[in-house]
């Protein structure tokens, strides 16, 4: 797949060097703006990378307005992506590692993770996210997916600072049980913390990254529970977008019709 409007251009890496630029936006994001940890050689290298790069698909958008040094482009938001296939090639999807993904294991759909998506923070208020989710649509319409899931964060460990979001996630955007994967291990926390009666959902909107909030728009729904991050310094919510049941404004962009 491959995209270009408006000076940005989105495509898959082509190589080792390309790879190694998306790690260093992804280092940006997660260990030097949100507070992750990182090991010795990947900050000595200033690179936020792990296992499971070797077996992706790492989606970029390039501003090609923007050079640096001998590049043609700058990379400016990527986005993680790995097929089933190559998890059973490899080593399983990354966000086993926090829920149970049984039931979209074993739900018969073709089933796409995205991961590590972030946006570097000069492009956030722009068209970053709408380039990307493009180059999403075309990479899982060539693959024919059905299903994209993978983890959303909220920056930080502190429940309290998000329970108003948690709480309204879980409450209207719980996904189906037959497809809803269940966070796993002592790290795991119930999202049911405020009484339904008594959620703020513009409070509940305020407390969401803006990330989070795009998934919700392109329909997603959530799994049951959160996992805290200690590594990342982050609480993930797994999220899941039926290609098929997108909302219709999103559909001939990003979405599958019967």
């Amino acid at each position: 797949m491959y995209i270009f409007e408006d000076g940005f251009e989105v495509r898959i890496a082509r190589n080792t060097e390309e790879i190694k630029e998306s790690q260093k936006l992804r280092y940006e994001v997660f260990i030097e703006e949100m507070g992750g940890y990182a090991q010795s050689e990947a900050s000595e290298l200033q690179l936020e990378r792990d296992e499971f790069d070797e077996h992706c698909q790492h989606l970029l958008l390039i501003d090609r307005n923007t050079k640096v040094g001998k590049s043609d482009g700058k990379v400016v938001g990527v986005m993680r992506l790995m097929l089933g296939s190559e998890a059973e090639l490899g080593k399983g999807f990354c966000s086993a590692q926090e829920y149970d993904l049984g039931v979209l294991i074993k739900s018969g759909k073709k089933c796409l993770e995205l991961g590590r998506t972030c946006v570097d923070p000069s492009y956030r208020n722009g068209l970053a996210l709408h380039y990307l989710w493009k180059g999403l649509g075309s990479y899982a319409t060539a693959k024919d997916v059905d299903l994209l899931f993978g983890l959303a964060s909220f920056p930080g460990n502190n429940v309290d600072q998000i329970s108003m979001a948690l709480s309204l996630m879980h409450v209207k955007y719980l996904a189906p049980k037959r497809i809803r994967p269940e966070a796993i291990t002592e790290c795991a926390i119930d999202m049911e913390i405020i009484p339904k009666t008594k959620i703020d959902k513009l409070k509940a909107l305020g407390q969401m990254p803006s990330l989070l909030k795009s998934y919700l728009r392109l329909g997603a729904m959530v799994g049951e529970g959160a996992f805290i991050d200690r590594v990342l310094n982050t609480i993930d919510i797994c999220i899941i977008i039926d290609l098929y049941q997108m909302p219709e404004k999103y559909r001939e962009h990003y979405g599958k019709t019967r």
